[in-house]
């Protein structure tokens, strides 16, 4: 599908315009300040994660049963500078050891906070779809090496351009968040190992969120418009479709539609123990991005400096129908062309999947901590269920992965 010109044309002045208000409010301040220094601040995080899987015909988050280090392995530097007492920009660099992750400006926001309940940020930010998704990256700040929902990022746009505010308040002992956010995207998916190109001209939701003691809970809805995806596959047999006169067939190969994101999650923790749950579903108008569900149960133990945690999860998947109205045996054209369409349906990925990840976490430093977890997993036979490079048909999508690794912050 190709893009209007004009739409090009407003995104790249969009950026152009968002750049030099960045610049100009980043410098113009600045300037008239003579101590630099003491108004920026440089922090960082790093991880080195391992792991194995004990399978030899697939693979899974790219693991197989050659020790590798280069999945999750990264590093990230941000700047703060703070311009007024109400202003300040943040940019975060990230180099990722992934290859379907690509390194550079992760994060670039302008903050605005005017008095103590109100927050807003413009610029490119962490698209907020889970309660770790801010800092998802920072393996630090949770049990795992691979968080239970994790697996479901590549499928979704990590971040967005654009803007949110936030409205913070207190009923009686009860912190409250409530935060609306609306941007676009321009990047890449990776699904199935494939790089896709998509643009999305619409991202919005909000996120309600409490904190009383030792609980705290967070719901959100996320709902994404007007997409446009370069998948060569899809975009050629579609065009044959249509030119053939079977445009309901070729509709379900464009990503003309909606995508609606909910989530909750529940948390309790002490400095003994944690329970905690997350729940997620994705509807969806799309046939190739099918509807999702997935949750996860999680609970763990502290006997400082160690923490000891157990989690199951589970996902499900499913597409919707479209019938194949190309009939086969009147035409050997029409025939391949039904024959092809099957094998795009066919090929499509499924998500069903249930987990149990046991781990330990030793804090070696107030900063710095190593871990270890094993990971069962189980998927549908006949399915995907997240892994890829089956080999062997008769594969029956259960394997181990283990996961060794050291989390650092600075």
């Amino acid at each position: 599908m190709q893009i209007p010109y004009k739409t090009v044309y407003m995104r790249k002045d969009m950026r152009i315009r968002f750049v030099c208000a960045l610049i100009l409010l980043s410098f113009l301040p600045i300037t008239a300040q003579a101590d630099i220094s003491d108004r920026i601040a440089f922090s960082g995080f790093g991880r080195i994660v391992g792991g194995y899987l004990d399978e030899g015909s697939a693979k899974f988050e790219g693991y197989d049963n050659s020790v590798s280090f280069s999945q999750q392995s990264l590093f990230a530097l941000q700047s703060d500078i703070t311009i007024t007492e109400e202003l300040s920009l943040s940019a975060q660099l990230l180099a990722h050891s992934a290859f379907d992750r690509k390194s550079g400006l992760e994060w670039l926001y302008v903050n605005y906070e005017p008095n103590q309940n109100w927050r807003f940020k413009l610029g490119k930010l962490r698209t907020p779809f889970f309660r770790y998704s801010d800092v998802i990256d920072v393996g630090f700040a949770y049990p795992w090496l691979t968080p239970p929902l994790q697996k479901f990022s590549s499928l979704l746009f990590s971040n967005y351009e654009g803007a949110t505010g936030t409205y913070r308040f207190n009923l009686d002992a009860t912190n409250v968040e409530v935060e609306a956010f609306y941007g676009t995207f321009d990047g890449e998916l990776t699904r199935t190992e494939q790089s896709i190109k998509m643009d999305v001209d619409e991202i919005k939701g909000i996120i309600f969120s409490l904190t009383s003691g030792n609980l705290s809970a967070r719901v959100s809805t996320t709902m994404s418009s007007d997409f446009d995806a370069d998948v060569v596959q899809f975009t050629e047999l579609a065009n044959l479709l249509d030119f053939a006169g079977f445009q309901q067939n070729a509709e379900s190969l464009r990503f003309d539609g909606d995508i609606t994101v909910y989530q909750g999650n529940i948390n309790y923790d002490t400095l003994d123990y944690f329970v905690s749950a997350e729940w997620m579903k994705v509807t969806s108008d799309l046939l190739v991005i099918p509807a999702l569900d997935g949750y996860y149960l999680s609970a763990g133990y502290n006997f400082s400096p160690f923490q000891i945690h157990i989690s199951y999860s589970t996902s499900n998947s499913k597409y919707g129908n479209v019938e194949n109205l190309v009939p086969k045996g009147l035409d050997p054209q029409l025939t391949q062309l039904s024959f092809a369409y099957d094998q795009v349906i066919d090929s499509l990925p499924d998500y069903e999947l249930d987990t149990v990840t046991i781990g330990l976490r030793w804090d070696l430093r107030y900063n710095i901590s190593a871990k270890a977890e094993v990971t069962f997993l189980e998927g549908e036979p006949g399915k995907s269920s997240f892994f890829t490079g089956i080999t062997d048909p008769n594969f029956d999508r259960k394997a181990k992965l283990y996961q060794i690794g050291m989390e650092w912050v600075f």
